[in-house]
């Protein structure tokens, strides 16, 4: 009867083990994705930090472009 329990404990742990390996596995792949998303969503605020540079740079050299216009 002690070998039986020795042997339910084993597969009880070897079940647990290949669960947390899976559970692994799905975090992994989770955080791989997210760090891609994050270095697209890096990439595309340089790119609209430069855009809205370039435009406030052209309304300055337009001239007056900043003041705001009369109100009735």
């Amino acid at each position: 009867m002690e070998e039986q329990k020795k042997q339910e404990i084993i597969i009880d742990l070897q079940a647990r083990l290949a669960f947390q390996e899976d559970s692994l596995d799905a975090v992994n792949l989770t955080v791989v994705r997210q760090q891609s998303e994050i270095e697209v969503m890096k990439r595309e605020i340089v790119r609209l930090r430069e855009l809205v540079e370039n435009i406030c740079e052209s309304r300055g050299a337009e001239g007056g472009a900043a003041e705001l216009p009369p109100h009735y």
